[in-house]
């Protein structure tokens, strides 16, 4: 009997916990749409018939023309942003494009500035389908 008494009342209690009402979650607010600034001025140099020795130092360029010392229509928000300059390469065989980000060849430098000397590594493959990216 006690038993029973002892089940009846566990049951009981099981079903009100069960039963209670979930409280509702708040929804967050939603917030207004936010505008994605994105300045990518296009690498004026090298260009792609370039060739570059192995250990020698270059110059990338940037913007509006090569002779520009800095760039001036950068948006405002995006002034002071900094670069990263890597080197990579595409794979005749399946199309891949393949950037040594481990190694960049320049970072953190000003974007207005409009180039960047670099230096190329002194152990790389030699290869004819390298490209410069700058981020």
């Amino acid at each position: 009997m006690q038993f029973t008494t002892f089940f009846t009342a566990l049951l009981a209690a099981t079903a009100s916990v069960v039963a209670a009402p979930t409280p509702t979650p708040t929804p967050t607010p939603l917030k207004s749409p936010q505008e994605l600034i994105v300045f990518n001025p296009p690498i004026t140099s090298p260009k792609s018939s370039s060739a570059w020795a192995k250990g020698s130092e270059q110059i990338v360029e940037w913007g509006e023309s090569a002779a520009a010392l800095e760039i001036t229509n950068i948006p405002e928000s995006r002034v002071n942003s900094t670069g990263t300059i890597v080197l990579g390469y595409s794979a005749s065989e399946n199309g891949n494009e393949h950037l040594d980000i481990a190694h960049p060849l320049a970072t953190d430098f000003p974007i207005k500035q409009g180039f960047m000397k670099v230096v190329m590594p002194k152990n790389i493959a030699e290869r004819n389908d390298y490209f410069i990216v700058r981020k």
